[in-house]
């Protein structure tokens, strides 16, 4: 993504030396961050020098159509932004058109944000900045804002005790949101929660970030529609150092609760309780695919996990082009939980299996209305199992392609399909 091109208009300076009664020059800085943006006018920039500011901010609207007011960290090391009387929901509430850039946040342990986009945020950009050590349920929060891009961040230790706080939370009716190129890792829940608010969050890119070592999941959307999940790292879940084990199944990517036209493309998934999981919940999601993702190391913790990819209800649901290999559990296992998946597509998937060469489970033929499955490739000497068809123990072990052939006149599926040597 192009960076916001530089502020042309007057530089206000803050400094620890500095005096609110200052003209806000390099020469005559200003002591705080609050009066400087007070004063800063659209296209202005607020530039803060090293230094610890003990602020609680609210960066308010100048209108609507107006260039943005920039607020940036100069010098090394970048200036640190603390919480001074905890009695705001964050330490930076932004409002109207802002750009954040270069900023270290260390919320101290203080129930707040780090950084909260509110209804009234727009066009608004949090870049380049380290913040950590909330314990409320999220270091950013984007709520209802529209048009915000959080980019090349570092978002860790958010740490709610036995509760969640995710390093980014999406909440509905939040529109057009990019969260590209981020290091997000070490939260009691998720990196990245996508949720209902008022309404459906709606237009969410999560694109070319490094998401680890959670106490819960990846990326987690419920309730939301149109979210890409594109070219990111996604490993370590759950992180039972952090939480203990059992308030989620630790997958990289959940898709659940009415969740619908969802992409997971092209994402590196390993040390998972599972990789990708779409499941039904009240109301089952719709229109998911999960293209092109390299999925292994998929373990069996919290026990009864360890799937590469789980479908457990869901419509028009494409799964195709991914490697899956080394899962304690099936690669893939669809409708096999006693929830029905309409029109669902798997094709072109490459399964090796793990420990145990489980590569598939399908679930009995009323849970797969309008299955089609062609072009797959098994390894050899893995396992296929369809529930309530004629194999022993409905199961069967792929020693030889004629095997495979037994699979196809059975199910009457996987056309073009092969076993790996």
């Amino acid at each position: 993504m192009p960076q916001p091109p530089e502020p042309m208009g007057r530089s206000w300076y803050v400094s620890p030396k500095g005096s609110d009664g200052g003209a806000g020059t390099r020469e005559a800085p200003l002591r705080t961050i609050g009066r400087a943006a007070a004063l800063a006018s659209p296209g202005e920039i607020i530039r803060v020098l090293p230094g610890v500011y003990p602020e609680e901010l609210v960066l308010e609207s100048r209108g609507s159509g107006v260039a943005p007011i920039t607020l940036r960290g100069e010098g090394s090391p970048r200036p640190t932004l603390v919480p001074k009387d905890r009695v705001r929901g964050a330490v930076i509430r932004v409002q109207g058109r802002w750009n954040l850039e270069n900023l270290h946040i260390d919320v101290g342990g203080a129930r707040m944000f780090a950084v909260l986009f509110d209804a009234n945020a727009s066009q608004s950009i949090l870049s380049g900045s380290e913040l950590h050590g909330g314990t409320s349920g999220a270091g950013v929060c984007v709520e209802g804002a529209q048009d915000i891009t959080i980019q090349n961040n570092a978002l860790h230790h958010f740490i709610k005790p036995g509760d969640d706080s995710h390093g980014v939370a999406v909440v509905g009716p939040a529109r057009s949101i990019v969260i590209r190129g981020n290091d997000i890792h070490h939260n009691s829940g998720d990196s990245i929660q996508c949720q209902a608010g008022e309404g459906p969050a709606e237009g969410v890119l999560i694109e070319g970030n490094t998401l680890h070592d959670e106490g819960e999941n990846g990326v987690d959307i419920k309730q939301c529609l149109r979210v890409t999940v594109r070219d990111n790292v996604l490993s370590g879940f759950p992180n039972t150092a952090i939480r203990e084990p059992g308030s989620s199944a630790g997958e990289a990517v959940v898709i659940h609760a009415s969740a619908r036209d969802i992409q997971v493309h092209g994402n590196s998934i390993s040390r998972a309780g599972r990789g990708v999981s779409i499941l039904d919940g009240n109301t089952p999601p719709e229109n998911i695919q999960v293209e092109g993702n390299h999925i292994q190391d998929i373990r069996n913790v919290p026990a009864g996990n360890g799937q590469g990819i789980r479908i457990a209800g869901a419509r028009s649901v494409k799964v195709v082009g991914n490697t899956i290999e080394g899962t304690a559990s099936y690669g893939l296992m669809l409708a096999a939980d006693g929830r029905g998946v309409t029109g669902l597509e798997v094709r072109n998937n490459l399964l090796r299996g793990g420990g145990q060469p489980l590569l598939l489970r399908l679930g009995a033929e009323p849970f797969r209305q309008g299955l089609l499955m062609q072009e797959n490739h098994y390894a050899r000497g893995g396992i296929l199992k369809a529930d309530g068809e004629d194999f022993p123990g409905e199961q069967l072990t792929l020693s030889s392609p004629e095997k495979l052939g037994v699979w196809r006149q059975v199910l009457g599926v996987d056309e073009g399909s092969t076993v790996l040597e």
